[in-house]
């Protein structure tokens, strides 16, 4: 990705500390329709297997805690 600071390119770089080199990472993201106006769910997912999920109303946050969240992985 061109763009190194967008929400995407973070959780794809966070995600490269939890995956060995060369494993392709996929990272989702979709608006969940609700009767309180939704949420916005985004996951991270490497060979078939969900590597961290996150959620929140605004999309800019449940990207950051993505990130947190692959960071928090890494480390342990």
């Amino acid at each position: 990705m061109e763009n190194k600071n967008s929400p995407k390119a973070r959780v794809l770089r966070a995600a490269s500390f939890v995956v060995p080199e060369g494993t392709q990472v996929e990272v989702r993201g979709t608006r969940v329709r609700g009767q309180f106006g939704g949420y916005y769910l985004v996951e991270a997912s490497a060979n078939d297997r969900v590597l961290a999920r996150c959620r929140h109303r605004d999309w800019r946050k449940a990207y950051k805690g993505l990130e947190i969240e692959l960071c928090r992985q890494a480390v342990l």
